[in-house]
């Protein structure tokens, strides 16, 4: 019975031994990703990091927590972010934070993110590059907000980026935002009497890109994600009330990002997409009666009243819609 309770007072020991070195181990890898970050010239701000999760997990809790690139003006910042994962395997891991807040470059159009019960499980491949096997990030509320203000609210919206199949470098990625709730900017440009029972417009998207280099530690060290080198866009679905839009197709990505390939574009009810465009202010009064005319010639040709089903090519660095030039395709960036 003696040599029973020593085993168990040793075995105890080399447990909580390891636990201890494993989780100073992820807070000191998390401290060398923070600085390889500062010396890329992000700011960041942390003021605290606690240890917890004995015996079963292992957990780092960060306080007063902020990153931001001021170049391309990204930024995330959480008052509180807990870190874990089992004590087993590190590579599953686990972020939550009661609230968070992002902001991302979108051309003309910045956007700030608020989201409360943000979490993401991540799921990395054993070895010593931690190749991302899957990624899921869900909030229970999101808000979207442009530069004059709220543009939508989305309850319990979801993403998932898992591998497909063996192929390091292919991810499939489904894009699922819950309830939407347009804001009143949207509404204004939407029309206020649109909308599906409830008033909830649907939106969803499945997409496999192939990017150039797995996605692993050393993308995350770098800061940025790695070229895309292709794009299956499988479905691309929003609809609210009598309007609707869809996409389907394939392109594939130069080294400076110039798509080749097509985009198959599907429109429920135009006119009221123009009316919107209108309200907008992006297709101006003068310029109405023109637009209108071509695209009832497209819709004829498509032979689907009120809908136009319509072929958006990139090719030779140039697209076209419908085979009407539109000019230089625009590249792809990556973040």
């Amino acid at each position: 019975m003696r040599k029973l309770v020593w085993l168990l007072i040793v075995l105890a020991a080399l447990w909580g031994a390891w636990w201890a070195a494993a989780t100073t181990q992820m807070q000191s890898t998390l401290t060398r990703l923070l600085d390889t970050r500062r010396a890329a010239g992000w700011e960041v701000t942390l003021k605290d990091i606690d240890k917890a999760g004995f015996p079963l997990s292992l957990q780092n809790r960060l306080s007063g927590f902020a990153v931001a690139d001021p170049a391309r003006g990204l930024a995330f910042e959480a008052p509180q972010l807990d870190l874990s994962a089992p004590v087993w395997w590190p590579g599953d891991l686990s972020a939550r934070a009661p609230v968070a807040a992002a902001d991302l470059p979108a051309g003309a159009l910045p956007l700030t993110l608020k989201m409360r019960d943000l979490r993401a499980d991540l799921e990395l491949h054993p070895g010593t590059s931690l190749q991302l096997e899957a990624m899921e990030l869900r909030s229970t509320h999101l808000e979207v907000d442009g530069p004059d203000g709220l543009l939508l609210k989305a309850e319990e919206p979801r993403m998932r980026i898992a591998q497909s199949g063996s192929a390091a470098r292919d991810y499939d990625i489904a894009l699922l935002p819950g309830g939407i709730t347009p804001g009143p900017l949207l509404r204004k440009v939407l029309g206020d009497g649109a909308g599906q029972p409830g008033g909830q417009p649907i939106l969803s998207a499945m997409m496999a890109v192939t990017f150039a280099r797995p996605l692993d530690r050393h993308s995350a060290m770098a800061g940025t994600l790695p070229q895309i080198d292709a794009l299956t866009v499988e479905n691309v679905d929003a609809a609210w009330g009598e309007v609707a839009l869809g996409a389907e197709g394939a392109l594939t990505f130069d080294a400076a990002g110039i798509p080749d390939g097509v985009l198959s574009l599907r429109v429920t009810n135009w006119t009221k997409l123009l009316d919107a465009g209108e309200r907008a202010g992006f297709l101006p009064p003068s310029m109405r009666g023109q637009v209108d005319t071509m695209l009832r010639l497209l819709e004829a040709r498509g032979g689907t009243p009120g809908g136009l089903d319509l072929d958006l090519i990139f090719t030779d660095g140039q697209m076209m819609l419908a085979g009407i030039p539109l000019g230089p395709a625009p590249r792809l960036v990556q973040p």
